[in-house]
């Protein structure tokens, strides 16, 4: 069904880009006509193009439209940062950087530019970097997914253990967006290790009102039982835990007797 969905998606692709990659200027009424190429309605097709095909694995392909779309418009700030993903999936790491660097030279003000190399940065372990570039993004006046970019700087801050950071980046995010409920798991976490109990305890209850259990929820009950030293508590998110997910690592985690860490 998802190979018959992207085939489908391509070729609407292709049919946009035969229909919308020229032009025609008509200088007169007369039948003669002079066709120019739309170079930039035919560099951003080339784009989604090379998104579908990253997407997909197809690496070739996405590397060809993109250079096609840099040929279109060789000053687009938005074909050098699709490029950098490009060589960022590919682990030619040099070259990534060197395409988000050209990015943002050209356009200094884009916060998804700078969020997408923030992420970069962060797994490049460059975490001072990294945190500036997402606080970058974020003073950027116009920037859509300041949730994404909190939580991006979170994972990253969290990777170092600068857990008062990551607090503060994960309730940002929240806060921003309210749908992001899984992240009352990473703020269990978090706080439970930071012995704020009845904080993660909240955590704990926001997320699963609308979730019920999961693997992880369980595991951090069990987590903040065996802290606050309630075997009845504890016992019982085993019970679950071991009933509902036998098979996961958290699961195991509990029988080799790792929740404690």
């Amino acid at each position: 069904m998802r190979q018959t969905f992207v085939s489908i998606l391509l070729l609407l692709v292709l049919s946009a880009c035969t229909s919308s990659a020229t032009t025609t200027t008509t200088r007169n009424s007369a039948v003669g006509q002079k066709m120019s190429l739309d170079k930039k309605s035919a560099s951003a097709i080339r784009v989604k193009l090379a998104l579908v095909y990253l997407e997909n694995k197809q690496m070739q392909l996405a590397k060809v439209n993109l250079e096609k779309a840099l040929s279109y418009q060789p000053e687009d700030a938005n074909v050098y940062r699709v490029f950098a993903h490009y060589y960022e999936a590919v682990n030619e790491i040099e070259k990534a950087e060197k395409m988000y660097k050209k990015s943002l030279s050209l356009d200094r003000n884009n916060s998804e530019t700078y969020d997408n190399y923030g992420t970069f940065l962060c797994q490049q372990k460059r975490y001072d970097e990294a945190e500036n570039a997402f606080l970058t993004a974020l003073s950027q006046n116009h920037h859509s997914n300041v949730a994404d970019i909190y939580e991006n700087a979170g994972l990253c801050v969290e990777q170092i253990n600068q857990l008062d950071k990551a607090l503060f980046y994960y309730q940002s995010s929240l806060s921003h967006n309210p749908n992001k409920l899984y992240l009352n798991l990473s703020l269990a976490r978090i706080n439970i290790t930071q012995k704020n109990y009845k904080e993660a305890q909240l955590n704990l209850f926001n997320y699963q009102k609308p979730n019920g259990h999961s693997a992880e929820s369980l595991w951090q009950w069990i987590r903040l039982s065996y802290v606050t030293g309630n075997d009845a508590s504890l016992n019982k998110y085993a019970g679950i835990l071991l009933e509902t997910f036998p098979e996961s690592h958290q699961a195991l985690d509990y029988l080799n007797h790792g929740y404690y860490e």
